[in-house]
């Protein structure tokens, strides 16, 4: 193989070969030498030449027959063809052309005229080669961009349609948890809404949410965060009773990789996530004391250090805690520090007992049957005079959350019929008998009931919060061999319980487990 031009000789005269060889030899050519049209062509198959030296008269086929028969080659279309010939008549010329050849030599051939020729006609091929190849390249490069627009184009819609469907969650979560999602008219309600109203526009005091089980403290810590300036910030909720202790600094602060075993790579901890928004601490009683020390040097200065990290970080995070333990005691006795309680305090929010606003329940329960019934598919039904004031003379130990659950029962119960007295199921009385795990109720199933969304809806999952309750935690497999249901009920009752707000999750799939709210 050379890099030098390849120069191609045809004639059938030895003696004329004998001359070009002489004038090209060290011109830095490259030659090849052909004694007829046959061989020429063949040997043009073999090795593609740069330039043809074509004689125009020659026995078999001739110069014209070689020269168009090349040019309808695809390999040697694009040769540059100069004839040589003793014929210097135009009409030879002219034919010569019109078959495919770019000069005309007239013999005897002259060494400086015919090395000129050679290296135009080499210059020429070597430019096309060349524009040819920065074509190529421009054309390649246009595919990639024209790639690029179209991937820009797709993310860019793929990014609009994910921001328009953001803006839908975002409008659907202020709708779900803003001020307006509170229902009730009360004293104790309206009272309620002003103060977090008024909350709302502190974005930088720290609040602490008091109350029993079921009354919603959640969604009043929601509602002073999606109202105020931090809405479009995050809401990070974490139930401090249920973060093992040994876990706990890399929940709340994050790790580095390699911090401790199995820290494949760094986490950010639960201020990090919540930065220009607010953390949420559920059960802010039950945090561990030497949390409480951590916790307290971030609210002081607003700084956290991810486990194994040398760089600390300034977060900007509003706390909103919550509890239905009394603090006061537990400051008290030693169990809660008196200096994070007061931080924690900026202002203190105490939502009343259901029982403490029995104004409010026909308001509730109305709220609830076209709620429930709009999820449930179904029309909404009436309810007797009766099971209403039933229900406004209850205490409601389980607050709205109760309220809530004996409103689903009572919908599955009646089957799309007018809500009795009998479809209601209090707590302590027709439900009482089967909460012991495992027990069965004496009374028939209603019919139609067996599955999951039946009428013991509400019994199955009494049964699964006392098996909560008395183990500590609870999986599927451990709900489906204490209630005897199969996988999909057993997974359908702790998914409800956990989005209403009745169970917290851990873990990801087989590795899942719950505990109590």
């Amino acid at each position: 193989m050379t890099d030098q031009p390849l120069v191609m000789i045809v004639d059938d005269q030895p003696d004329n070969l004998d001359i070009l060889v002489a004038h090209l030899a060290d011109s830095g050519l490259d030659l090849a030498v052909a004694t007829d049209g046959g061989e020429a062509l063949a040997l043009a198959r073999t090795r593609t030449p740069d330039v043809v030296l074509l004689d125009v008269m020659m026995p078999g086929i001739d110069g014209y027959e070689v020269c168009r028969r090349m040019k309808a080659d695809p390999r040697t279309a694009d040769v540059p063809v100069i004839f040589m010939s003793a014929l210097t008549d135009t009409a030879s010329k002219l034919r010569g052309f019109e078959s495919g050849a770019i000069d005309f030599l007239s013999k005897p051939l002259h060494r400086e005229e015919l090395l000129a020729r050679i290296h135009v006609h080499l210059t020429i091929v070597r430019q096309r080669r060349e524009l040819e190849a920065r074509n190529h390249r421009l054309l390649s490069l246009n595919r990639e961009l024209q790639e690029q627009i179209e991937r820009r184009q797709k993310l860019e819609d793929q990014l609009s349609l994910t921001d328009q469907r953001l803006h839908a969650i975002t409008r659907h979560e202020v709708e779900r948890w803003s001020i307006d999602g509170f229902v009730g008219s009360s004293p104790a309600a309206c009272r309620l809404m002003d103060e977090v109203r008024s909350l709302q526009g502190a974005e930088r005091t720290h609040v602490l949410v008091l109350g029993e089980s079921g009354t919603g403290k959640e969604l009043v810590s929601r509602a002073i965060h999606v109202g105020g300036p931090r809405g479009n910030g995050p809401f990070i909720a974490v139930n401090c009773s249920a973060i093992p202790a040994e876990l706990a600094d890399a929940e709340f602060f994050g790790h580095s990789r390699g911090a401790y075993t199995g820290a494949t790579g760094p986490r950010h901890g639960y201020f990090s996530q919540a930065d220009g928004g607010t953390l949420f601490l559920d059960e802010i009683g039950d945090l561990e004391p030497r949390l409480q020390a951590k916790l307290l040097r971030v609210l002081e200065d607003g700084i956290v250090t991810p486990l194994g990290a040398c760089a600390s970080r300034q977060v900007d995070v509003r706390v909103v805690a919550a509890t239905n333990a009394d603090l006061a005691a537990r400051v008290a006795d030693g169990r809660f520090r008196r200096d994070l309680y007061f931080r924690l305090a900026g202002y203190v929010v105490t939502v009343p007992a259901l029982r403490e606003r029995r104004d409010d329940v026909p308001l509730l329960v109305s709220h609830y049957l076209q709620h429930l019934s709009g999820q449930m598919g179904r029309d909404t039904p009436a309810i007797s005079p009766e099971a209403l004031a039933s229900l406004c003379d209850y205490d409601f130990p389980g607050n709205v959350r109760e309220l809530r659950n004996l409103i689903e029962y009572a919908l599955i119960a009646a089957r799309g019929a007018r809500i009795d007295i009998d479809h209601l199921h209090f707590l302590g009385h027709a439900v009482a008998p089967s909460i012991a795990v495992g027990h069965e109720p004496a009374r028939p199933r209603p019919e139609g009931s067996a599955g999951a969304g039946g009428g013991w809806a509400g019994h199955d999952e009494q049964r699964l919060l006392a098996l909560v309750k008395r183990d500590g935690r609870v999986d599927n497999a451990g709900v489906q061999a204490a209630l005897a249901v199969d996988h999909g009920r057993a997974s359908y009752l702790l998914k409800k319980l956990h989005r209403d707000g009745r169970l917290d999750k851990h873990g990801e799939r087989r590795w899942t487990y719950y505990t109590a709210a």
